[in-house]
Parts: structure tokens; C-alpha cells; sequence
């Protein structure tokens, strides 16, 4: 998981939140998690989406002791991370190769998680089979229910993350993956991970200050263009001039943070790298 590489480089985060997600690693790392229990997250109340800012930071401020705290910053180190996923990976692989949104957005991030190694989806069950129930009061104080109770969500996406651990879903997916024809390389996974933990530990140095704060971790607009891209040029050029149009509209710009590059071991163990060049 991200969150994890965050956790081995401490050092590069401000001494007291440092202190805090060592004294608290598995509260932090249930955090990260956490913000992936709201289904159907387009039900919420309005302005009470579980992937916006202002309420993961509501999150903090109801926290009342450390423990809490540290699954706050857990919970904001999650949307820090899929600003990018929602707003330049997801939405370019709708763009260029699914005809249905929302299976599609699902797929997308399913498949990218293959590339993060066998133990990914085990270690994801391994933190939420530990006792979170302080945690999970906080968010039900905090969350919206979508068509679900806040509840029912968390007992459907555990349902979910013990599926993915199971050999017949590895199998399934990896059926899938053989089978499609579009190719996800592991030099892209890596410039979209580095790219997520760069976000997550600006966040955490500079809160309001920092990049990924500036965009939207539900991506909402770059997922609706993703589908009318697709259409209009689908219309207008055909496949070849798609992708060229995907590229230009959801490349990642470019930014001066480095936190990935200096990394002291690799963000993604599964591929052995420290940061792409």
C-alpha cells in the first residue's frame, strides 16, 4: 500500500506528524482504507461526497486523541493519492478504452492494484481484520450514507476487499487481464504511483499549501470529460486520434516535487523501483 511507503519515510514528513503515524502506524494505515467504504458514493447528501476535501478534513477536526488523528491524516493521505487516479488515470483509460463508465472506472483501479503485487489485497484485509470500531464510530459521525448506511457500506466493502484476496478472483482477473487489449506497462504504473506519494507527502508538509489540495480527489469534471472525449473524437477522428486527444487532455503536468526520486526504498516493492527518473 501507499500509505506504507509513507510510513518508511517518516523523515521526510514534519517531526510531530512524524511521531504521530509512528506511535500509530495501523490506525494510519486503516485511514488510507477507510475512504474506499462509501458505495454508490454519488448518493451522498449534496456537498457531503465522502472524496471531498473539506470533509476528510472534518474528519481531523472531530478526532479526538492521537490514534484518531492519525487515521484522519490516513483518510486525507487516501484523497491526496486518487486526485491523481481520478483525474488523470482513471479518466484516461475511460477515455481511450471503456464503453461503460462505471464498470469501467472499477476495472481500471482494480487493474492498476494487480501491478502492486500478490500481498496488496492481503495486507489491505490484514489492517481492516484488526478492531477499528473507534474509527469506524468517528466516521459514522462524519459520513453521509449514500443509498446504504455507513454501516452497510463498510460490511459491503470488506465483503469486497476479502473477495479480491481470494484465488479464485485472482484468477478470474488475471483471465481479464490476458484477455483485454490494452495494455496498462509498468513504467505507467509507476509514473502514476510516484506521482500519488509525491501528493500524499506534499500534503502532509503543507496541508493547504500543497498540490493535490488544489484539485479534486473525486475528479468529478475529468471523469464526465473522460466520457465525451471519447464520444466526440470517437465521432470525429476515430481510435488513433483518441488517444492522441486522451494523452493531451489527462497527461499529468508537470510538478517540482521529488519526494519519490529521493525515496530511501522502493514506493512499489513489487517492481522493485525507487521513483521513475
Amino acid at each position: 500500500m501507499l500509505s506504507e511507503a509513507v510510513l518508511r519515510s517518516l523523515g521526510t514528513l514534519p517531526s510531530s506528524i512524524a511521531a504521530l503515524l509512528q506511535a500509530f502506524p495501523y490506525d494510519y494505515l486503516y485511514g488510507s482504507i477507510a475512504a474506499d467504504t462509501s458505495i454508490a458514493k454519488k448518493y451522498a447528501a449534496p456537498g457531503r461526497h465522502c472524496h471531498a476535501w473539506h470533509v476528510g478534513l472534518e474528519i481531523y477536526d472531530q478526532a479526538r486523541d492521537e490514534p484518531l488523528r492519525a487515521f484522519a491524516l490516513g483518510y486525507l493521505s487516501h484523497l491526496a493519492a486518487d486526485v491523481v487516479a481520478h483525474n488523470y488515470f482513471v479518466p484516461r483509460q475511460l477515455a481511450v478504452a471503456s464503453r461503460t463508465a462505471g464498470l469501467g472506472h472499477s476495472y481500471w483501479e482494480s487493474r492498476f492494484e494487480t501491478h502492486l503485487g500478490e500481498g496488496h489485497a492481503r495486507r489491505a484485509k490484514e489492517v481492516i481484520l484488526l478492531d477499528h470500531t473507534r474509527s469506524d464510530e468517528l466516521l459514522d459521525r462524519v459520513l453521509s450514507p449514500t443509498i446504504f448506511s455507513t454501516p452497510t457500506n463498510r460490511r459491503i466493502f470488506r465483503g469486497m476487499v476479502y473477495v479480491t484476496d481470494s484465488e479464485s478472483w485472482q484468477r478470474v482477473f488475471k483471465v481479464a487481464k490476458e484477455m483485454s487489449r490494452w495494455d496498462l506497462p509498468d513504467d505507467d504504473v509507476v509514473r502514476y504511483v510516484d506521482r500519488a506519494y509525491d501528493y500524499v507527502v506534499d500534503f502532509l508538509v503543507r496541508i493547504d499549501r500543497s498540490e493535490p489540495y488544489l484539485l479534486d480527489p473525486a475528479g468529478e469534471e475529468a471523469l464526465t470529460l473522460a466520457k465525451k472525449v471519447r464520444r466526440e473524437t470517437l465521432r470525429a477522428g476515430g481510435e488513433i486520434v483518441l488517444i492522441e486527444e486522451a494523452d493531451r487532455r489527462f497527461t499529468m503536468p508537470e510538478s517540482p516535487l521529488a519526494y519519490a526520486r529521493g525515496a530511501a526504498s522502493p514506493i512499489i516493492p513489487a517492481l522493485g523501483t525507487r521513483g521513475a527518473d
